[in-house]
C-alpha cells in the first residue's frame, strides 16, 4: 500500500526535512483485541507539520521509534475492514453504549444482545453499511495509576499512533478496538470526522477552563485556535479575542491573515481579531481587553499558537486569577518570572495534551450535532482535499497560511 513515512531522528546527524511517500507493507491483526479500517481520509494535524519540518519538540520523542521509519498521521475517518475476536466483543459492546440517533440502528440492535452479536456473520456488514469509524490514537495502558483513577489522557505508558508507531496517512490502518469512536453516517460528515481529534484538542483545552460567562482571549488563529473559538462560543462565553501573526517569511500577508484566518474566527464567534506581528497591534490587543474588560483582564488565556511570543501576550493580558490553557507545542526553552507571572497573581496554568478519553469524544459528539458541523461546512474549515500522492502541496499550503484544514485520502 502506499503511505507517507518519516524517518526515525538520530542524535547525531540533522533530522531530514519533509516526508516519503512510498510503498509499504498492508498492515494485518497482530493481536485478538485489533481491527483493520480502510482509511477513507486523513487530515494534516499542526504536529505533522512539525514532524515534516523535523521541529526540534518532536525530535527527542520520536528519537526512541523501534522501527527506522514510521507512518504519520493521526487525523481520520475510515470504516471497518476486518475485527479480531475478542475486537467482536468490544465493538458489540460499544454498538449498545449510546444512541445512535437511527432508527435502522436502533432496530438492528433490539432484534439482538450484544453477546449474539459477537458471533454473527451480521456485524461487519452491519458495521460497513451503517458507521464511519475514528480512534483515539493516544494508546494508554490501562494499568498505570493516571488510567485506574480516570486519568488515561496523562497515561505515563502513552504512545501515539502516527508519532510512535503506525498511523494514519495510508490506506490501511491497525489500531486496539478499545480506542475506537464509532459514529453513525447520519450523524457527521465523514471530512469533519476526518479530523475530529483536532477538534477534540480544541475542546479538551476549553474544557480545562471555565468559560461559561467569561471572557476568553485565544492565542493563535490555526485549525485549533479557531475550533477554539467556536467551542468556547457554543459553551458560553462572553467576550472572545483572538491573536494570530503575519508571517512575511511563510508568506502570510495581513491580507491573508485577516482573509483566511480572522474573517473565519469572526464567523465562529470571535468579537475581536489582531495580529500581533509588530507592537502596535499587541498594543491593540492590551488596550482593546482593558477598555472591554473594565481594566482587569481575561479571565481565559487558551494557547494554541505553539510560540513562545504568545506567552507574553498571555501574561499581559490574563487577570489577577484567572487561567491560563496551554496546548501549543513550541521548541527551545522560556525564562519565566514564576513569582511575579504566576505565584503573586494567582494564576491556574494548565497543560493540555490530546482528548480526555472519551470524556472529551462526547463533548465533542454533542457540539458537532448541535451547530458546529454546520458552523464548519459554513465558513469552509477544509480548505484542501487531495489525494495522498499530493501531500506536498496540502503541507505547503498549511506552511504559508493558505490553508485552515487539509484532507488527504488513500
Amino acid at each position: 500500500m502506499k503511505a507517507l513515512v518519516k524517518k526515525r531522528p538520530s542524535q547525531e546527524e540533522p533530522w531530514h526535512q519533509g516526508l516519503f511517500y512510498k510503498d509499504k507493507p498492508e498492515p494485518a491483526i497482530a493481536k485478538p483485541d485489533e481491527v483493520k479500517l480502510k482509511v477513507l481520509a486523513a487530515a494534516i494535524c499542526g504536529t505533522d507539520v512539525s514532524i515534516y519540518n523535523a521541529t526540534a519538540a518532536l525530535k527527542n520523542s520520536m528519537s526512541s521509534l523501534a522501527a527506522p521509519e514510521v507512518i504519520t498521521g493521526h487525523e481520520f475517518c475510515g470504516e471497518f475492514s476486518e475485527l479480531g475476536v475478542e475486537a467482536k466483543k468490544i465493538v458489540a459492546g460499544k454498538l449498545y453504549s449510546r444512541d445512535f440517533n437511527s432508527e435502522t440502528i436502533s432496530a438492528f440492535l433490539k432484534a439482538t444482545t450484544p453477546a449474539e452479536l459477537a458471533q454473527s456473520d451480521r456485524l461487519l456488514p452491519f458495521l460497513k453499511d451503517n458507521f464511519y469509524v475514528t480512534a483515539e490514537m493516544h494508546i494508554v495502558c490501562g494499568r498505570c495509576y493516571q488510567c485506574t483513577i480516570g486519568e488515561g489522557h496523562v497515561c505515563r505508558n502513552t504512545y501515539i499512533k502516527g508519532l510512535h508507531q503506525d498511523g494514519a496517512f495510508a490506506e490501511w490502518l491497525v489500531v486496539p478496538a478499545g480506542n475506537l469512536v464509532l459514529i453513525a453516517k447520519t450523524e457527521i460528515p465523514l471530512e469533519i470526522i476526518a479530523f475530529m481529534d483536532a477538534i477534540g484538542n480544541a475542546v479538551h483545552t476549553v474544557q480545562a477552563a471555565d468559560v461559561i460567562g467569561r471572557n476568553v482571549l485565544v492565542l493563535g488563529a490555526g485549525i485549533q485556535g479557531l475550533m477554539a473559538v467556536a467551542a468556547a462560543r457554543i459553551m458560553g462565553a462572553a467576550g472572545i479575542f483572538i491573536t494570530d501573526a503575519t508571517d512575511v517569511k511563510r508568506g502570510l500577508s495581513r491580507e491573508k491573515l485577516e482573509k483566511n484566518k480572522f474573517a473565519v474566527a469572526k464567523k465562529l464567534g470571535a468579537d475581536y481579531c489582531f495580529d500581533v506581528s509588530d507592537p502596535s497591534g499587541r498594543q491593540a490587543l492590551r488596550e482593546t481587553i482593558s477598555r472591554q474588560t473594565k481594566a482587569t483582564g481575561v479571565d481565559v488565556v487558551l494557547e494554541m499558537s505553539g510560540h513562545y511570543l504568545a506567552y507574553q501576550d498571555a501574561f499581559d493580558n490574563i487577570r489577577t486569577g484567572g487561567t491560563l490553557a496551554l496546548l501549543g507545542l513550541p521548541s527551545g526553552t522560556l525564562a519565566v518570572d514564576f513569582s511575579k507571572e504566576i505565584i503573586f497573581r494567582g494564576l491556574t496554568v494548565k497543560g493540555v495534551i490530546g482528548r480526555r478519553i472519551f470524556d472529551t469524544w462526547e463533548l465533542m459528539r454533542n457540539l458537532l450535532t448541535n451547530g458546529l458541523v454546520e458552523a464548519i461546512v459554513k465558513n469552509k474549515i477544509v480548505t484542501h482535499d487531495l489525494p495522498l500522492e499530493k501531500y506536498q502541496e496540502g503541507f505547503k499550503a498549511l506552511q504559508s497560511g493558505e490553508a485552515l484544514k487539509v484532507i488527504l485520502r488513500p
